[in-house]
């Protein structure tokens, strides 16, 4: 379950703010890091050596490749156990055109753990995961737990009950004082069904949960941004994925189930 081979993946520009994340990652949770860059211009090579060294990285190793295909089929060969990038910014006008490399990669690589990091973002403090009552599993918990404690100082789990999806329904075969008894009793239930999958997962340990109401896909996203959380990491399962990336204005990321 751990992140023994990472690659940190740029493309057409090297980030520095990601890049002090970088180190910060290679440093604390794995043994083999690859500094991917492909179509950048004067890139100071020695700098990023010397500073891996400096940081107390060994064994790393830097891969130039002259194309975006040709980077896409050196990650499927060398199967990273994580995969780091920069998750870009993009003009909304432009958006409807064009799709970010960042978002290219998420859609190739479904089978890889991919952590996105928002490119103004040089620092990696706190975070939140994501527990979906449904979809979230044992794996996907411990991998996201292992990850925060390595690198975060503040971290906590997170379930939202989208009150309003049920609501809609029960108040057309029932009064809405009888649905609001009925949500009521749900919302206990399905925060104790979250309780449960978190004790499966670890035990007696104890964990931080919040509990929020809302779409999950739109809550959540909003909860970190509002909260300044650095990383929001959610499942590849997870139930409507495609709208978690595009709600979210923090880093990401998305881990194997």
């Amino acid at each position: 379950m751990s992140f023994d081979r990472i690659v940190f993946f740029q493309y057409k520009k090297f980030n520095e703010n990601n890049f002090n994340i970088l180190k910060k990652i290679a440093k604390s949770i794995t043994d083999e890091l690859v500094v991917l860059i492909s179509q950048i211009d004067n890139l100071q090579k020695d700098r990023i050596e010397k500073e891996l060294i400096e940081t107390g990285i060994n064994s790393f190793k830097i891969e130039e490749k002259g194309s975006f295909d040709e980077s896409i089929r050196f990650i499927k060969d060398y199967n990273p156990d994580l995969l780091v990038l920069t998750k870009e910014k993009i003009d909304p006008l432009e958006h409807i055109f064009h799709h970010t490399y960042c978002e290219k990669i998420l859609e190739e690589f479904k089978n890889i753990n991919i952590v996105a990091l928002q490119e103004d973002k040089d620092s990696f403090e706190s975070g939140l995961i994501y527990v979906s009552k449904d979809r979230a599993t044992t794996d996907f918990l411990r991998r996201s737990k292992e990850f925060a404690d390595s690198l975060l100082s503040n971290y906590k789990f997170i379930y939202s009950f989208y009150e309003d999806f049920y609501e809609k329904r029960l108040v057309k075969t029932h009064t809405v004082s009888e649905a609001k008894e009925i949500i009521a009793e749900m919302f206990k239930e399905h925060v104790e069904q979250v309780r449960t999958i978190l004790a499966k997962s670890f035990g007696s340990e104890q964990v931080e949960l919040l509990v929020i109401k809302g779409d999950p896909k739109k809550e959540i996203p909003y909860y970190a941004r509002k909260h300044n959380y650095d990383i929001l990491i959610f499942n590849r399962g997870v139930e409507d994925i495609d709208s978690f990336i595009e709600n979210s204005e923090t880093s990401i990321g998305i881990f194997l189930d």
